[in-house]
C-alpha cells in the first residue's frame, strides 16, 4: 500500500481531475469519525464543506452500511449523485426493492427475544440489514461471540464483521462493490476513486473500474492500493481531489467561496 498524500500519490490524483471520474466514499470511520453512540455519527464542519465543494466539481456518491433514510439525512444539502445503504442492498436510484425485507422482517422476530440475554448487545434494523452492535457491551468479546452466533442462525444471511458490529443481509443482496459498478454505468464515468476503512468496503476496493482505492488506516492484507493515515486526513485529501480539479478548471467563484469558508 501506498499512501495517498505523498508525491507518489499527486499522478493518481491528476488523472481522475482529468478523466469523467466518479468519487466514492463510506461514511462511518470515513467522512465521520468513529464515535460509541453511532447515532451521533457526524462530519465535521469543514469536512461537510470540503466535500460540498467536492461534489459540485466531481459526481460523487456516498456508499454506506448505513440505511439510505438515515445516511442521506447526514449528508443534507450535499449534491451527491446518489446515497446507497445498508452495505450496497438499497440501491442508490429509484425506489428501494421491498422483497427482501419480509426476510429481514422475520430474521428480526427470530432473534429479538434473545438479544436482551447479552448485556449491551444491541439490535439495529436498517429494512433491508440487520446489525448487531456490541461496542457498548460491559464484555465486548462476549457479546460479539453471542452475535455471531445469533447472526448465522438467520436463513439465508451473509454474515460479516465491522467496527464492534455484525452484519447480517439476504446473502443475494448487492455489496459495495456491486453498488459502485452500477454507479458507474449510470452516471457514465470512466473510473473511480473509493475510500472506506472496513472490511464491508474490500468488495469497493476490488470492484471493477475503481482506479483508485483508499483506505482508511494501513492494512497490507487490504485489496486497496492506497491509503490515509487516519479519518483526520479525509479532510487533506478532499483539498487534493478539490485543488487538482481546480487547477484544470480555473477558478470557479461559488466553490472559491465555500473554500474560503473553510479557511476563515
Amino acid at each position: 500500500m501506498r499512501w495517498i498524500l505523498s508525491e507518489e500519490g499527486k499522478p493518481a490524483l491528476e488523472a481522475l481531475a482529468r478523466d469523467r471520474a466518479l468519487i466514492a466514499f463510506d461514511y462511518d470511520g470515513t467522512l465521520a469519525p468513529i464515535v460509541d453512540d453511532r447515532t451521533r455519527a457526524e462530519m465535521a464542519p469543514d469536512t461537510r464543506v470540503l466535500l460540498r465543494v467536492v461534489a459540485l466539481l466531481y459526481p460523487s456518491a456516498v456508499v454506506s452500511g448505513r440505511s439510505r433514510a438515515d445516511v442521506s439525512r447526514r449528508l443534507d444539502g450535499i449534491p451527491l449523485v446518489a446515497f446507497v445503504g445498508s452495505h450496497g442492498a438499497e440501491a442508490g436510484f429509484g425506489p428501494v426493492d421491498r422483497a427482501p425485507r419480509a426476510v429481514v422482517a422475520a430474521w428480526r422476530a427470530q432473534v429479538t427475544p434473545r438479544i436482551a440475554e447479552t448485556p449491551g448487545l444491541e439490535l439495529e434494523d436498517k429494512g433491508l440489514a440487520l446489525a448487531f452492535h456490541y461496542r457498548r457491551a460491559p464484555d465486548r468479546a462476549a457479546a460479539a461471540r453471542a452475535a455471531h452466533e445469533l447472526a448465522s442462525e438467520l436463513p439465508g444471511a451473509r454474515v460479516f464483521g465491522g467496527h464492534e458490529v455484525v452484519n447480517a443481509v439476504p446473502e443475494d443482496a448487492p455489496t459495495k462493490g456491486g453498488a459502485v459498478v452500477e454507479l458507474l454505468e449510470r452516471t457514465g464515468c470512466r473510473s473511480a476513486l473509493y475510500v472506506g476503512d472496513d472490511v464491508t468496503d474490500e468488495d469497493a476496493f476490488r470492484a471493477p473500474g475503481v482506479a483508485v482505492s483508499i483506505r482508511v488506516g494501513e492494512d497490507p492484507a487490504s485489496a486497496a492500493g492506497w491509503f490515509l493515515r487516519s479519518q483526520a486526513e479525509v479532510n487533506d485529501l478532499l483539498r487534493a481531489l478539490v485543488n487538482e480539479r481546480r487547477h484544470l478548471d480555473g477558478r470557479n467563484e461559488r466553490v472559491e467561496g465555500l473554500l474560503r469558508a473553510v479557511r476563515s
